[in-house]
């Protein structure tokens, strides 16, 4: 028995038997009106909508993932080196910018970092700290000193030769790192000899590191120890000759073109790979605990905003889909209960 639908709606509604018989055998099903929501129909387009909106749900997740990676598993994909400038006195702030930007460095999977240094020195407990982070680092550290006109004075000479690769730039020098008292001056006998005590101490410690250093990259510990002892302050180019430094380079595009097939000696040992390397440079705030900005990828933001935006329209959607799909259950209830109030 097959009804119309307009048919089949009045004698379902007034309780008739025929129609009622005719939904449970022979009825044509499809000929129901959709908008009924019957719990029979109602069940194709109510998996339907709830599938519908979950792939629609995590299509958008999986595109806004795609353009914005995952800074932990791969934020740059392309190899580059992270280049910062440390244009101060070596003071406890610049040494916890340098340990920001390591690690930053190595979040972003960089090839390597360049440290532009000039310095007139500074500190030497944050001297001390800023070699073990240099020589602790996972990836290759250049120690630059630049521009022309720079220097890496006192402080600046531990640092220099902690880098993996030490370079400067023509017209910079290096050197003079003989320790200073820089506390009150003595005013007995005693108190002045306990003075000298300390700086013979604090000069062989220095000297031992510089050596150590020197040598674990093969090169001159004994120019290093005179810059530490004898106040020794010399040019980029005699830095150069006498194997105190690698490379003398103008620019960072010509250090790096210098660099490809460099050795590098120690305990990270191995050959860069650096002729076509892009720069990426960074500026550091030694006055903010933050990570350093990226001067050279300005769509960082807009790629974040795409990714909370694809995050909300796939949970969005999803939410949407679940409350389309019970839609049809909820009519069907209602039609049920009127049926109901009808045959009393």
């Amino acid at each position: 028995m097959i009804l119309t639908d307009a048919r089949w709606l009045r004698e379902l509604c007034s309780g008739s038997e025929a129609a009622q018989a005719g939904l449970l055998t022979g009825t044509d099903l499809r000929s129901v009106p959709s908008w009924l929501g019957m719990g029979v129909t109602a069940r194709l387009p109510e998996r339907r909508r709830l599938t519908r909106a979950v792939l629609a749900g995590l299509l958008a997740l999986v595109v806004a993932h795609a353009l914005t990676p995952d800074r932990a598993r791969a934020q740059d994909e392309r190899a580059f080196a992270y280049s910062i400038e440390l244009a101060e006195d070596i003071e406890p702030p610049v040494g916890r910018a340098l340990a920001r930007a390591l690690k930053d460095a190595e979040e972003r999977n960089a090839s390597l970092m360049i440290i532009r240094l000039d310095t007139p020195g500074g500190r030497i407990d944050t001297m001390r700290s800023m070699v073990r982070d240099i020589v602790g680092a996972r990836l290759p550290v250049i120690v630059y000193v630049h521009p022309s006109g720079g220097r890496a004075d006192s402080a600046g000479v531990p640092l220099t030769l902690a880098g993996d690769v030490a370079a400067m730039a023509p017209a910079t020098n290096i050197g003079s790192a003989t320790p200073v008292w820089d506390g009150p001056a003595a005013e007995t006998e005693s108190e002045d000899q306990l003075l000298q005590d300390l700086q013979r101490k604090s000069v062989n410690s220095i000297v031992a590191l510089v050596r150590t250093l020197a040598e674990d990259h093969g090169r001159n510990a004994n120019l290093a120890e005179r810059m530490i002892r004898e106040a020794t302050n010399v040019s980029a180019g005699r830095a150069r000759r006498e194997r105190l430094i690698d490379v003398v380079a103008p620019t960072e595009e010509a250090l790096l073109r210098q660099l490809d097939g460099f050795a590098i000696k120690g305990r990270k040992a191995r050959t860069l790979r650096t002729a076509d390397l892009p720069i990426r440079r960074m500026a550091v705030d030694v006055t903010e605990e933050a990570l350093p900005d990226d001067m050279g990828d300005e769509s960082s933001l807009l790629r974040s905003f795409v990714y909370a935006f694809g995050a909300m329209a796939s949970v969005s959607l999803m939410v949407y889909g679940v409350a389309r799909a019970r839609r049809p259950v909820r009519r069907w209830r209602r039609m049920r209960h009127r049926r109901k109030l009808m045959r009393r």
